[in-house]
């Protein structure tokens, strides 16, 4: 009975693990991942901004979407630094700081 009560255990744990080290979660504490900064154009008129598209300061698009709230619905570019999809932090930029090919 109590190898039995281990193994359900085990496995409920393993699965509490893998749902909360999901995509940010995860990327957040791996080693692998360096901090990077990339650019958005986001809608405006909202604190909560979902599936972005970023793109890297040479302009190519990140190979993924990130999710992030914001402050400011009145601004319409932002500067986030992320560790994959963890976001860190944001800054709201005007237009002319935006990379030019992103514009």
């Amino acid at each position: 009975m109590s190898k039995k009560l281990t193994i359900v255990i085990t496995v409920i744990i393993l699965l509490a693990v893998t749902i909360f080290l999901t995509n940010d979660a995860f990327d957040r504490f791996n080693p692998f991942l360096q901090e990077e900064k990339s650019y958005a154009i986001v809608k405006q008129n909202t604190q909560q901004y979902n599936d972005v598209t970023a793109y890297s300061k040479n302009g190519e698009k990140l190979n993924y979407k990130l999710t992030f709230g914001g402050y400011d619905p009145s601004k319409k570019f932002v500067e986030i630094i992320h560790k994959g999809k963890y976001v860190k932090e944001i800054h709201y930029i005007e237009k002319q700081e935006l990379p030019k090919n992103i514009r």
